[in-house]
């Protein structure tokens, strides 16, 4: 589906922030410096933080390799001070469980969980097409809180498919929680309760 630009300045941008804070999962995509490895990490702990400006918090696991914590693309999003934000449908559900069961550094989730990367606007980290919302993040500070760290980003660009808005408003088929994944239906399917 064609995607079409979001304002991030625009009078939508509270409605964004409102969409983005209901518990659902995301994938979050992040690379290396010098773009040779590209990672992707599931991600339930992301809010946001403030309307103005519009900034987000991503809590990642920042453990020793081995260790329950340990989250290869904590090490990119730390490198490269930036990572993209994409919100999936139900649909990408099979796509997530496998990227939130490997490493980057060990697997290309990309084609291992038959995702596309799409190129950024403003970051480096690839974006993902089967996503209907992509947002562009830099981060600006970060918090060690454990073992995670917490980074505080502004989104910098963000894409949507064209019919996620109509006449001004999400859609029912984004904002319902049923089109989404929540943390819950994946913990299910891991069978961790």
């Amino acid at each position: 589906m064609k995607k079409t630009e979001f304002d991030l300045n625009g009078p939508d941008t509270i409605k964004l922030s409102w969409l983005l804070s209901n518990g659902q999962v995301f994938m979050l995509s992040c690379t290396n410096a010098d773009k040779t490895i590209n990672g992707i990490i599931t991600a339930c702990w992301i809010t946001p933080t403030s309307h103005d400006p519009l900034l987000l918090t991503a809590s990642i696991g920042n453990g020793e390799e081995g260790t329950e914590a340990y989250r290869f693309c904590h090490s990119l999003i730390n490198e490269t001070k930036e990572f993209g934000l994409n919100i999936p449908t139900t649909e990408l559900t099979e796509a997530i469980l496998k990227v939130g069961t490997t490493h980057s550094n060990v697997v290309n989730k990309f084609s291992e969980a038959g995702l596309t990367p799409m190129t950024g606007k403003k970051i480096s980290a690839p974006l993902i097409k089967e996503c209907f919302m992509n947002i562009e993040c830099k981060v600006i500070i970060s918090y060690i809180t454990g073992d995670h760290t917490v980074f505080v980003a502004k989104p910098v660009a963000a894409f949507m498919n064209e019919d996620v808005m109509v006449n001004g408003k999400f859609s029912d088929k984004y904002h319902d929680k049923k089109n989404r994944v929540q943390i819950g239906d994946l913990i299910t399917k891991w069978n961790m309760w």
